[in-house]
């Protein structure tokens, strides 16, 4: 009989507005290709960056020069230069978006087990096909496309308003991941096995700090026969992030 794979648990904490958690997923996305001993289960959680940002979202050019000046332009570069090799490719980014609705269908997503496939599709809408995930319409679409129930998505976004509890639920995580967990930039992953000790890293870690601390955790949790081929990653605890 094939031996049980270990099941890793991934909680990531980020914003749908920050491209550097883009990157960071593609980066642990790479890290996990390199293990295929292993499984992982990614569950994701809001940030928000900022509660006040223009309801209907702002086109990314606007966005940066009114937060960066005359930096903007080439801090978007550094971000395109720093995830296409990892498949970050940014390919028709356009709106620096107000996210609130987008975690809202996150945590909608999360009841049904959809929380990762709900975070990277809003990803992919955001990045790669420069669709504005402030629009409820938009919002809809993923919902759909997440095979979420139509009564649901309707009563959550519909034409009677937000549903509160869901917002709340928003709320709840960005509070916790400020006051309790002390995030301050994301994004923000902590991994486990088994229900044992996690390990957090901050930022767009490189593949290498990820399988470094996948293979903590493993040994952690007495799977003794955890590869020890990992690049050593120096100890980095902080790549780069939205703060």
């Amino acid at each position: 009989m094939a031996a049980t794979k270990p099941n890793l648990k991934i909680t990531v904490t980020s914003d749908l507005a920050c491209p550097w958690c883009y990157v960071g997923l593609r980066r642990l996305d790479k890290a996990l290709a390199r293990m295929p001993e292993v499984k992982a289960d990614k569950e994701w959680h809001a940030f928000l960056l900022d509660w006040g940002a223009h309801a209907s979202g702002l086109p990314i050019q606007e966005a940066l020069a009114k937060k960066f000046g005359s930096q903007g332009e080439q801090i978007m570069q550094r971000i395109f230069n720093a995830g296409r090799p990892d498949g970050a490719d940014f390919a028709n980014w356009k709106w620096r978006a107000n996210t609130v609705k987008g975690h809202m269908l996150v945590a909608l997503a999360r009841r049904y087990g959809k929380s990762h496939e709900a975070n990277e599709l809003l990803f992919l809408k955001s990045y790669e096909t420069g669709e504005n995930i402030s629009d409820t319409d938009v919002i809809l679409d993923v919902g759909r496309q997440l095979g979420l129930p139509e009564e649901e998505l309707q009563a959550s976004f519909g034409s009677g308003g937000l549903d509160e509890g869901l917002l709340k639920e928003v709320q709840q995580s960005d509070t916790f991941a400020k006051q309790e967990l002390r995030v301050s930039g994301v994004p923000y992953f902590r991994i486990s096995c088994n229900g044992g000790k996690a390990i957090a890293l901050s930022g767009a870690q490189p593949p290498e700090a990820f399988q470094e601390a996948i293979q903590r955790v493993l040994k952690e949790a007495g799977h003794a026969d955890a590869s020890d081929g990992t690049p050593n990653a120096g100890g980095a605890s902080t790549g780069a992030g939205c703060a």
